[in-house]
């Protein structure tokens, strides 16, 4: 049969006031209602809960034909004095008056309207009452310049912000833009090489004065002014303190000037995550888990084992930053950044201004419980990267040294089974096989909090052989009663206590990470993690196979970790230090949490390098 030229089959961009789009193997709906330039431009087309998915066009057409708007509209429940109650996606929320149409299918927007959300109508009046009262704190972690630093301002690290301490509340003035992509290529170019660095600075301080006249939504005349002044002053007082012109310059342009006019309004306290991007124009405090982010982008983590980080040029700038009066504190959850930070600066100032208190979690309802099972019952281990999922990250975490564990591993136990919830990066043939010859799932899309919970409940035995501690998938693992494996990196033994809530791997300290607490600076060389350390291999292997053989050890660690995450390591504790932080920074508190004890000098050396 001779077959010429056919008609192409059109495919619809609407049907019914639906955005039909076809991508990534599935076809894709938006519903009239939604925002479809929003969806589409901060790519959330494949996570929002109102966007249809099917697998050919006649299926999108029968969902369509079958939708009814009324699925997609808040349903009111009842009216309060001062707010309004509306049952939306099986979650109540509470509404303040006044606060105009809010998209309450994005959190940052529910955020941004002082929007309460709740499982039920009683714990939505109850935690709208008890967080209405409190003195509002600007959460930053929703401007744009989090964008270019690994978007940490939506980390779940910070997610107690939806739990704030007794007698606060959290504000955000805004929703995070629409942002060119090229953001996170000029935060990375400041740190390059210094013809690149030069251009990107230069750049910026030639646009620099125009960007106070532009138009911007939501920036008044009166914010402009206040970030001119404060980032004139900060320039003027890093010069003063001997920060040289160019190195104050640099950094004044790190702080992404729009995000400081995003921010420029007048707030009583701003909360920054992770980076102090800030000219001072508010007082504020920051969250932090090690002090290299202090310095990022011109110093960013897994390049400071041989760095003397005290000759850099930022080491004058971030020093006279946290010591200036609008720094109010800095809050850790790791015992070792307390000593540290305080180590690294040698100054009383900002020894007094740094607070310790351990990090929180909820604890789920669901948990792996590891009841008796048959001797050759699968037995499930679960890998999971990092929360941003660049596919990178999973040498850091130790992704070659599992694979290679697991080769061993399966062939002594033939009902092991590996989920690797990871985009997998460019790998040898070699890694390809054992995922070919094992049971390896390997989950690389977007997971629900539903689905991963529902992940995590059902697994045994958790692997994190990272080079450092990743303290949220930590204390996640630990929460639902998983038998942890970690490693002897910075600060994984802060939580993890070898043969009590975990097992320990040795091989990470002195080669992946370590606290120089002489010098005050977290080394680290993540080089080493792109080839498989033999020593963590067996390591790895060894303390499966405990777990594996005795099921009582592995029950027992569990329990332990899911104990301590209910009487420890809960968002009541850690509120009690956040709470101390904020009294103080507003002078609401004569008292902080006695600060972090000066390290002895050659008390715990640093290792040296290139050991």
């Amino acid at each position: 049969m001779r077959l010429g030229r056919q008609p192409k089959t059109p495919f619809p961009e609407r049907y019914k006031g639906f955005r039909v789009i076809r991508t990534h193997g599935r076809v894709w709906g938006i519903p009239p209602a939604a925002d479809e330039v929003r969806l589409l431009a901060e790519e959330l087309l494949f996570e929002h809960p109102a966007v249809k998915s099917a697998a050919t066009l006649d299926e999108m057409t029968a969902l369509i034909d079958r939708y009814d708007p009324a699925e997609d509209q808040p349903e009111p429940v009842a009216r309060r004095e001062g707010y309004d109650v509306v049952r939306f996606r099986g979650a109540y929320h509470a509404v303040p008056h006044g606060a105009g149409l809010v998209d309450l299918d994005f959190p940052q927007d529910r955020a941004a309207a002082g929007v309460v959300s709740a499982a039920s109508l009683a714990a939505a009046d109850e935690k709208y009452r008890a967080t209405a009262p409190g003195r509002p704190v600007e959460f930053a972690g929703w401007l744009p310049v989090y964008i270019g630093s690994g978007n940490c301002g939506t980390h779940p690290q910070f997610g107690h912000t939806q739990t704030p301490p007794p007698g606060y509340r959290f504000t955000r003035s805004g929703a995070t833009p629409s942002v060119k992509s090229g953001l996170l290529t000029r935060m990375i170019a400041l740190a390059g090489p210094k013809p690149l660095r030069l251009w990107f600075t230069t750049l910026a301080l030639v646009r620099f004065p125009f960007a106070f006249i532009r138009p911007r939504e939501g920036v008044t005349l009166a914010a402009r002014w206040r970030v001119f002044v404060a980032a004139v002053t900060l320039f003027l007082v890093l010069v003063r303190k001997g920060c040289g012109v160019a190195a104050a310059a640099r950094f004044v342009v790190s702080r992404h000037l729009l995000s400081q006019l995003l921010v420029g309004g007048k707030h009583d306290l701003v909360f920054y995550t992770s980076m102090p991007y800030t000219f001072g124009q508010n007082p504020w405090v920051i969250e932090v888990e090690d002090p290299t982010t202090l310095f990022y982008p011109l110093i960013q983590n897994g390049h400071t084992c041989d760095m003397d980080v005290r000759a850099r040029p930022v080491y004058g700038v971030v020093k006279a930053l946290l010591e200036a009066d609008h720094c109010r504190g800095i809050l850790t959850h790791m015992k070792s950044s307390a000593r540290l930070i305080s180590a690294l600066f040698d100054s009383e100032i900002i020894r007094r201004k740094v607070v310790y208190a351990p990090l929180g979690v909820r604890l789920p309802a669901r948990f792996q419980p590891h009841d008796p099972r048959p001797a050759d019952a699968p037995i499930d281990l679960l890998f999971i990267n990092s929360w941003c999922q660049v596919a990178e990250n999973f040498f850091v975490r130790g992704g070659l040294d599992l694979l290679e564990a697991f080769s061993v591993l399966r062939q002594k136990y033939p009902n092991l089974r590996l989920t690797l919830r990871t985009s997998l990066p460019d790998v040898a043939d070699h890694y390809h096989r054992i995922l070919a010859d094992g049971w390896v799932r390997v989950i690389d899309r977007f997971l629900t909090s539903e689905e991963l919970a529902d992940l995590h409940a059902r697994s045994h035995i958790f692997l994190l052989p990272a080079a450092r501690v990743h303290i949220v998938s930590l204390l996640q693992a630990m929460s639902y009663g998983l038998a942890v494996v970690g490693t002897d990196g910075w600060g994984m033994e802060e939580y993890l206590e070898d043969g009590r809530n975990g097992l320990v791997v040795r091989g990470r300290h002195g080669t992946a990470s370590w606290a120089d607490e002489d010098a005050g600076v977290l080394r680290e060389n993540y080089e080493t993690m792109y080839t498989p350390d033999p020593a963590v291999v067996a390591g790895i292997v060894e303390a499966v196979s405990r777990l594996v053989e005795d099921p009582d050890l592995r029950r027992r660690l569990g329990r332990t970790a899911r104990e301590d995450v209910e009487t420890k390591y809960n968002l009541g504790n850690w509120n009690q230090g956040m709470k101390a932080v904020f009294d103080r920074a507003l002078g609401l508190d004569e008292e902080l949490p006695a600060p972090a004890p000066r390290p002895a000098l050659g008390a715990r050396p640093g290792v040296p390098v290139g050991r």
